[in-house]
């Protein structure tokens, strides 16, 4: 049995990101066509990152080392809602995602990729793996991670990465200098 799902209804978007229509998975996007995909890198306190092996009956890189969580947003979802159920189904993961966790989009061919970056204080036995799209999840240091997503014909996401974990350095370091400046205003 296949692991994903080809009769999930996607949004379908034209080069200008306006709804054009909506398709069934399975079905072929004409030119100039895109749909939504979103994925993210989750980091511990101790700056690992969670990676997902794919299981060995996923359609594309069966078997492969993943980002922490991804997929495609579903019909009538927003990029941050996709995110938030692709966290909890996927991996038991449950927060409210916001425009501030997103740190990058990118267009291909025909599909739009939105990355969002999350840190936690939660271990691997506070979450719950989705077994029928994931063997499994660990967390491993960067350059650890990096190898794992090294794979012959699929994206290493070591840009991506790196982002990540810079964005995620940029908001503590805005929300430390904001609360610095709050602190003197009312002092």
């Amino acid at each position: 049995m296949v692991a994903d799902r080809l009769t999930e209804h996607w949004d379908i978007y034209n080069h200008q990101f306006q709804r054009i229509g909506d398709r069934q998975r399975h079905e072929t996007l004409a030119s100039g066509e895109f749909h939504l995909v979103v994925n993210a890198f989750i980091f511990n306190t101790a700056g690992s990152v969670l990676l997902q092996q794919r299981v060995a009956d996923k359609i594309n890189f069966p078997n492969y080392w993943d980002c922490s969580a991804g997929g495609s947003v579903l019909a009538g979802e927003t990029i941050e809602a996709g995110m938030q159920r692709e966290l909890a189904e996927e991996l038991g993961f449950y927060r409210t995602v916001t425009s501030a966790d997103n740190f990058w989009i990118r267009s291909y061919s025909h599909w739009v990729e939105a990355w969002f970056a999350f840190q936690t204080t939660q271990s691997l036995s506070d979450l719950t793996p989705q077994h029928a799209e994931l063997q499994r999840i660990a967390y491993f240091t960067p350059d650890v991670a990096e190898r794992h997503l090294t794979q012959i014909g699929f994206n290493n996401y070591h840009l991506e990465l790196e982002r990540a974990w810079t964005h995620l350095q940029q908001l503590s370091l805005g929300f430390a200098s904001c609360q610095f400046h709050l602190d003197w205003f009312f002092h």
